[in-house]
């Protein structure tokens, strides 16, 4: 059972989501929702559980983890993005099995109409069934009128299908004596009509991670041993006693065994350990490392890191051995596993290196995941590729590349914030024999330089060394390490030069200067230094390629029963800024540079640097001095 797609409609923070999950041919692809605290990444997941608990509840209609008529996730108008009127949300599940609902501030016979912006919407069909006196539906065919419950019992004995939300945790063995002392136990399974033993919302189930491992422990051990008889001879006798000797272990448990322990070298990063048992008198799952011995008395006192890898990867191993689907590798293991904050409790290394590849492992399994950590990110581009995996950013739902990831730049600009960087930039400063500007960004930079040569402009930029700030946050911790004037220590001029968003006072410290970018009123770009780019230009590099620029057409709000004019937005698309940039360097006139000037004149004035005097000039300066001039000089003479 794999979710197909997901849209959600002014649902908390989200305006508008729509996100196709990421399939090669029919094996899906890992997906990562990342974004800030509220951006909605952790309401998101309880659509797609509410649709897994309710085709459970149709096939196993004696254990459903929610009441029969019941939901998991709540629905309520607290829930409507601030000045909405209605929220909506809809998964679609292969088998065009689907779940949606509606939920609207008022009943539906309070409005005249739809609620403002839902026509032609994916909203509008569910909207038409509502009944006058409703403000809420929950829509599906998931059902035994839509689907029997065989056929929906027999998607779920495919599949595994696991919810860990971000409140799941095993106490450790030093907080909780009776997990030091926990024995495994044999599982006590019923199999009846309508009933199992699988459960979607998997908080703490390292308990029943180790009666499962106990069971196919012993299962190996005591079904699936393999011996040979060998004849040994006996003195004094006449024939020789067979004996049976050890050949190995062969079977279904033996394969899953094997499985299972590929989970536990890899979060250990170690190829000898195995799974111990302890005897009657202490029965405890144990790590042991060959040939040293134990190393591990019990699970229950592994790390939380080590323990929160080890419950998700044997709780799916465990999930599908009970669905009863047969399997021998983890390549045969399928199904939907749907984590919140995956990184929960990892590491750095587990983070970056263990997690993907244990996700990497079962490529029939769908992780829909969230995260805050760029290392895993990062762990995943290496693992997959750039286009191995899906990665979404919320509340938008835009599908960004790792390095979009905006807990990178986070990331870098705590580090900006040591030693290291401001050692870095003074001896950058301290190095360079020209005055310094740094600018925001890379494309920042090369703007200036194509600007600088189709403008004419090529030797104020000679005369100086344009850098990469990193951003306006970066330039304001170059501001700041340098607290008081210090022409000691700047010899050259430096100019820290902001984009025309940022709102600084300019200042000066010693040889330091900070500055913006004058803004240009009359341009559609309100934010960076594109807003330099007159509209006539932004025009002609969205006929070669729509998707440079996102534009949020101007419309009325309402605002208390006030309508209030919205004027029309323009932004690079996050994924576009380099290509844009690319673009106009590459196709831009001079014409469609022209604000640079501006710029251009700001470093010249700020830095003191001197424009290079015309050839043309300095020949007729020759000339006028009695200096005599050659061939090449009077030729170009000529031609100014």
């Amino acid at each position: 059972m794999y979710a197909k797609r997901i849209q959600l409609i002014n649902y908390g923070p989200i305006e508008k989501l729509d996100i196709e999950f990421p399939f090669n041919g029919e094996t899906p692809l890992p997906v990562v929702l990342v974004g800030e605290n509220g951006s909605g990444k952790s309401i998101l997941l309880p659509h797609i559980v509410n649709g897994l608990l309710t085709a459970k509840s149709v096939a196993y209609p004696e254990t459903p983890e929610v009441d029969i008529g019941k939901v998991y996730k709540l629905r309520s108008s607290s829930y409507i993005k601030s000045r909405c009127e209605y929220y909506f949300g809809r998964v679609d599940f292969d088998g065009s099995l689907f779940v949606s609902e509606i939920r609207t501030q008022k009943d539906k016979r309070e409005y005249p109409d739809a609620p403002a912006g839902m026509t032609g919407t994916a909203a509008q069909p569910l909207w038409e069934k509502l009944s006058p006196h409703e403000n809420d539906k929950y829509d599906t065919n998931i059902n035994p009128r839509g689907n029997s419950p065989k056929e929906i019992e027999t998607i779920f004995d495919k599949n595994c299908v696991l919810y860990l939300p971000h409140n799941r945790f095993e106490e450790p063995a030093w907080l909780n004596e009776e997990n030091l002392k926990a024995q495994a136990q044999y599982m006590d399974l019923k199999h009846m009509q309508g009933h199992t033993e699988r459960e979607v919302i998997t908080l703490s189930p390292l308990h029943d991670n180790q009666n499962w491992l106990f069971d196919l422990l012993y299962d190996r051990a005591v079904l699936e041993i393999h011996t040979q008889n060998m004849n040994v001879p006996v003195a004094n006798r006449a024939t020789a006693i067979p004996l049976p000797v050890l050949m190995g272990y062969r079977g279904a448990a033996t394969a899953l065994y094997r499985v299972a322990l590929r989970v536990i070298r890899t979060i250990m990063r170690e190829h000898k350990i195995r799974f111990g048992i302890g005897t009657r008198k202490n029965r405890v799952v144990s790590l042991i490392l060959d040939p040293t011995g134990q190393i591990v008395p019990n699970i229950f006192q592994l790390s939380s890191g080590e323990t929160s890898l080890l419950n998700l990867f044997l709780s799916i191993l465990r999930d599908f051995d009970l669905c009863g689907a047969p399997f021998s590798r983890m390549a045969e293991v399928r199904g939907i596993v749907v984590v919140d904050e995956i990184d929960l409790h990892l590491h750095a290394t587990h983070q970056y290196e263990v997690l993907p590849n244990l996700i990497k492992m079962f490529p029939k399994v769908q992780f829909i995941v969230t995260t805050h950590s760029p290392l895993f990110v990062l762990g995943m581009q290496k693992a997959f590729g750039e286009d191995g995996f899906g990665l979404y950013r919320l509340p938008q739902g835009h599908q960004i590349s790792p390095e979009k990831f905006s807990e990178f730049g986070e990331a870098y600009r705590a580090l900006t914030t040591t030693r290291t960087f401001n050692d870095d930039v003074q001896a950058a400063i301290e190095n360079s024999q020209k005055p310094i500007v740094f600018v925001e960004g890379k494309t920042g930079k090369k703007y200036l330089q194509r600007a600088a040569q189709l403008l004419g402009q090529e030797s104020i930029l000679q005369q100086v060394d344009v850098k990469d700030g990193g951003g306006d946050k970066d330039l304001t911790n170059i501001w700041n390490h340098f607290k008081a004037p210090l022409p000691s220590i700047i010899l050259q001029r430096v100019l820290l030069l902001y984009d025309c968003d940022v709102n600084i006072e300019p200042r000066n410290r010693g040889n330091l200067y900070r500055r913006s970018i004058i803004r240009q009123p009359n341009n559609p770009l309100a934010k960076g230094i594109e807003n330099l780019f007159p509209k006539a230009t932004l025009d002609k590099a969205l006929q070669y390629k729509p998707a440079f620029i996102d534009i949020d057409p101007g419309r009325i709000q309402t605002i208390r029963g006030e309508p209030h004019p919205v004027p029309e937005e323009w932004s690079i698309n996050e994924n576009e800024k380099t290509n844009l940039c690319d673009w106009l360097c590459t196709n831009g006139t001079a014409e469609d540079f022209q604000s640079f000037a501006l710029v251009l004149n700001l470093v010249k004035e700020t830095l003191g640097i001197q424009a290079e005097v015309p050839s043309s000039t300095r020949t007729i300066e020759k000339l006028s001095n009695g200096v005599h001039i050659n061939a090449e000089e009077v030729e170009n003479l000529e031609q100014s």
